[in-house]
C-alpha cells in the first residue's frame, strides 16, 4: 500500500507531537511504514482475544516489542541492543537503526512473559499477596479512597527535578496502548521542565502536597522510606524540613549503591548520582502532631497567636490564651474546629511553652528566639566537605563527587532555607580533582581549623 492507504484499513495510533528535543516532530516518524503496519496488525490480533488475562499478557509482550521495533533502536558497540529513549532521555533516531523482525521480537518477549509466569507458579505467597492487594493509579497529592491512618508502611521513589520527564518519554507506549495523557495529567506530574516547562516552585509544591497526603494515610508509629537521588542540598533540605513541619520525625538515612554507572551518569557526572540515599521518617504521635493533624492549615496561625498573646502580655494564662484564640477563631472562621480541640491543645501548650507555677502564666521558651541565628547552609556545607576530605586524607582513601554528595547532604538538615548553592561550586574553591575524578583539598586548606 502506498501513500498511507494502510491507515484507512488498520488502526494506527494518533500522530502525537513528540517532546521538545526529539530528533523528529511526531510519533509516526520514529517508525518505518512496514513497522507501523506490522505493529498495527499484531495489536489488532491481540485485541481479538476474549480471555482478559491472556490478552493483558500478550499486551505486555507487545509493549516490550515496541521498545525494539522502532527507529531509535540499534545494536551498540558492545553487541547488545539499545533503545535510545531511556538512554538519552529523548526520542533520538539511531544513526544506523537495527530493523528487528516484529514477529521474532514479539515471540521472544512473549517467551519471557511465559517464563515469568511459570516462575511465579511456584510462589503461592506472591498470588496470595496479589489477592490481598489493591493497585491504584492515581494522584499522589490526593490519595482519595485511602482512609486516614490506615497504611502500615510507605516506600516511595519519586521523580527528581528535571532528570527524567516520564510522561513525555512514555508517549510511544501510551499512544499504541490508546492511553489518554492530557495536559491535566501532565500538570500533576512532579517534575521540573518537561513539555509544560514547569519551574522549581511547581515541583516543590507537588512534592509537599504528596508528603502531606502520605502523612495523612500513614498510621502513627509507622514508617515512610523516601528514595533521594539528587545532588541538590536545597532539595534535600526542602524535603526534610517540610516532612518535619507536617509531623514526621527524621530518623536517618542509608546509602545504597547502584553498582553500575548509567549512560546518563557517564554523560553528566556532576548532575546525576550513581548511588542513592533512602531517607527514613517516622510518624510519631505527640501533642504537636495530634493538634496539627486536627487543625490542619489553621495550626500555624494558632501557634502564631499563642506566641503573640504571651509576648504582648509578658506571659498569659490558659484562660487568656483561649480568649485570644476564641476571638481569632470567630474572626477567621475556624472557631468550630478549634472548640472541638481545646483538650488536645492543652498538652501541646504544656510541651512547647514554659509555665510559671506561681503566676500560672505561660512564657515562650528561651531557646526559641535564637532560631534565626543558625549557620547558613552554604557555610555548613563547606565545613562538612572540608571535614570529610580531611578524614579521607587521614585514612588515605579516595573520594569522588558522588561520595562527597552522599556524605554531606544528610548533614545539612535543620538549617535556614539557603540560596541555591551547588556542591560542585564549593569544591572549586577548596579542592582539586585528579584525572580519575577523585578530590583532595587544596594545600592552603590544611591551615583551616576543624572547629
Amino acid at each position: 500500500m502506498g501513500g498511507g492507504a494502510y491507515q484507512k484499513i488498520l488502526w494506527i495510533p494518533k500522530d502525537e507531537i513528540l517532546p521538545k528535543g526529539s530528533d523528529v516532530p511526531s510519533l509516526r516518524d520514529i517508525f518505518t511504514p512496514l513497522q507501523l503496519i506490522e505493529l498495527a496488525l499484531l495489536r489488532q490480533e491481540i485485541l481479538k482475544i476474549k480471555d482478559e488475562n491472556i490478552k493483558l499478557s500478550l499486551l505486555l509482550a507487545f509493549m516490550n516489542t515496541l521498545s525494539i521495533v522502532n527507529l531509535t533502536y540499534h545494536i551498540s558497540s558492545y553487541n547488545s541492543g539499545d533503545n535510545s529513549i531511556f538512554r538519552y532521555y529523548r526520542y533520538r533516531i539511531a544513526h544506523n537503526p537495527t530493523k528487528a523482525s516484529t514477529s521474532e521480537t514479539f515471540k521472544r518477549k512473549l517467551k519471557r512473559v511465559i517464563s515469568g509466569k511459570k516462575e511465579l507458579e511456584n510462589s503461592p505467597h506472591f498470588y496470595k499477596m496479589l489477592e490481598d492487594s489493591k493497585i491504584i493509579q492515581g494522584d499522589a497529592t490526593d490519595l482519595k479512597g485511602i482512609e486516614a491512618q490506615s497504611i502500615d508502611y510507605i516506600y516511595t521513589d519519586p521523580p527528581y527535578g528535571a532528570k527524567i520527564p516520564y510522561l513525555d518519554l512514555s508517549t510511544m507506549w501510551n499512544a499504541w496502548l490508546d492511553f489518554e495523557v492530557d495536559t491535566k495529567l501532565k500538570q500533576k506530574e512532579c517534575i521540573e521542565k518537561g513539555s509544560l516547562n514547569k519551574n522549581i516552585n511547581e515541583y516543590y509544591d507537588l512534592m509537599k502536597k504528596s508528603l502531606k497526603e502520605m502523612y495523612r494515610v500513614l498510621k502513627y508509629n509507622r514508617w515512610l522510606s523516601f528514595v533521594f537521588q539528587h545532588q541538590s542540598p536545597q532539595l534535600w533540605q526542602t524535603i526534610i524540613e517540610y516532612a518535619e513541619e507536617i509531623g514526621f520525625e527524621y530518623t536517618g538515612c542509608i546509602r545504597q549503591s547502584n553498582g553500575q554507572a548509567s549512560f546518563k551518569k557517564i554523560q553528566n557526572p556532576f548532575t546525576v548520582l550513581s548511588g542513592q540515599l533512602i531517607i527514613h521518617f517516622k510518624k510519631v504521635q505527640s501533642p504537636k502532631t495530634r493538634i496539627k493533624e486536627s487543625l490542619g492549615d489553621d495550626f500555624d496561625l494558632i501557634c502564631n497567636h499563642i506566641e503573640a498573646v504571651i509576648a504582648k502580655n509578658d506571659g498569659a494564662t490558659l484562660e487568656e490564651i483561649y480568649a485570644e484564640l476564641t476571638t481569632t477563631g470567630l474572626e477567621m472562621g475556624f472557631l468550630h474546629e478549634l472548640s472541638q480541640e481545646y483538650e488536645t491543645l492543652i498538652p501541646y501548650i504544656n510541651e512547647n511553652f514554659d509555665r510559671d507555677e506561681k503566676s500560672q502564666k505561660y512564657h515562650i521558651k528561651e531557646g526559641n528566639k535564637f532560631k534565626s541565628h543558625q549557620i547558613a547552609l552554604e557555610l555548613r556545607a563547606k565545613y562538612f566537605i572540608v571535614s570529610f576530605l580531611r578524614k579521607a586524607e587521614r585514612q588515605n582513601r579516595k573520594v569522588n563527587f558522588d561520595d562527597i554528595c552522599l556524605e554531606v547532604i544528610p548533614q545539612l538538615k535543620n538549617g535556614i532555607t539557603p540560596q541555591q548553592e551547588d556542591i560542585k561550586n564549593i569544591l572549586k574553591g577548596i579542592a582539586i580533582a585528579d584525572a580519575t575524578g577523585n578530590y583532595v583539598l587544596k594545600t592552603f586548606q590544611q591551615s583551616l581549623p576543624l572547629f
